[in-house]
């Protein structure tokens, strides 16, 4: 019988005995607080929500932490960031940076991180490489959230793994078990990689689709009925999921950090005193 560890948030080991660990599809029940990650309605016909939206829900909901990650730039970040202070939660600022086949989630950890991040959206913007060679997790000062199985063999191969967390969608059936299946045809990835499971928050409630799947359509120049089968419409995550502490299965990796977790790593804040935001400037301007 194999044994994972599950490392607590306390930093204490935990032993939980499991079957063939390495070979098949396990799963784990652990206590833990999961990140919720949102899009607002900056990231172009996929979110509907405005960020004051967004940040009162999650202030309904007894959220402490809260990411805003919109597709490919920062452009809600001042906005979310006062938002959040005046909610009295704790944010986080990303992007998730995406070609249309692949995504990870960056988070800025600190001043130099927020600077690392805009250069990162730029570079991307403007053309000059593929995802994969301008975003390569490592270093200090960002975190790197990735639920690609693809990406995450890629970086895990090139051992490019550092800052590289694992994060399976607990809200999302459908991306959680291709990491699931991940972990079963690669093991070696469950000793390399920590896991932060996540909370994607981009629809409120089910009234909410029919907007999502009109924007998805705009987006792809058809309609609503036309949609491709591979366009996949987000879930809502019912109100169970916004519990501080609960129970639900996470993939068997030897490190799980919670929310909590991942804001104390991260200490980055807007400096409204002086008015000198952390920005990238282009080499070529």
């Amino acid at each position: 019988m194999a044994v994972a560890y599950i490392k607590s948030r306390d930093g204490r080991a935990n032993a939980r005995p499991g079957g063939f660990l390495l070979c098949a599809i396990y799963t784990l029940f652990v206590r833990y607080s999961s990140l919720v990650i949102c899009k607002s309605h900056y990231s172009f016909l996929k979110g509907v929500h405005s960020i004051s939206d967004i940040v009162t829900f999650a202030s309904d909901h007894g959220l402490r932490q809260l990411c805003l990650a919109d597709e490919n730039g920062l452009y809600g970040a001042v906005e979310f960031a006062t938002a959040c202070g005046e909610a009295n939660i704790t944010p986080l600022i990303g992007a998730e940076m995406t070609d249309g086949e692949r995504s990870v989630t960056v988070i800025a950890r600190n001043r130099d991180g927020y600077a690392q991040l805009s250069e990162i959206i730029t570079r991307f913007q403007l053309h000059e490489s593929p995802l994969t060679e301008i975003v390569v997790p490592g270093g200090d000062d960002l975190l790197h959230f990735c639920a690609d199985p693809i990406l995450l063999q890629r970086w895990a191969r090139r051992k490019e793994t550092g800052s590289l967390y694992t994060m399976p969608i607990i809200s999302g059936g459908s991306r959680c078990g291709s990491l699931l299946t991940l972990t079963s045809r690669r093991p070696n990835l469950v000793s390399s990689l920590s896991a932060v499971p996540v909370i994607e928050l981009n629809l409120f409630s089910d009234e909410d689709i029919p907007l999502y799947k009109v924007l998805r359509a705009i987006s792809r120049n058809c309609t609503v009925e036309s949609l491709p089968a591979e366009e996949t419409i987000p879930e809502a995550p019912s109100a169970t999921l916004f519990g501080q502490l609960m129970e639900e299965p996470i993939l068997p990796f030897q490190t799980v950090l919670s929310s909590g977790d991942v804001t104390r790593l991260c200490t980055f804040q807007f400096d409204f005193a002086t008015l000198h935001l952390p920005r990238y400037i282009h080499r070529d301007t």
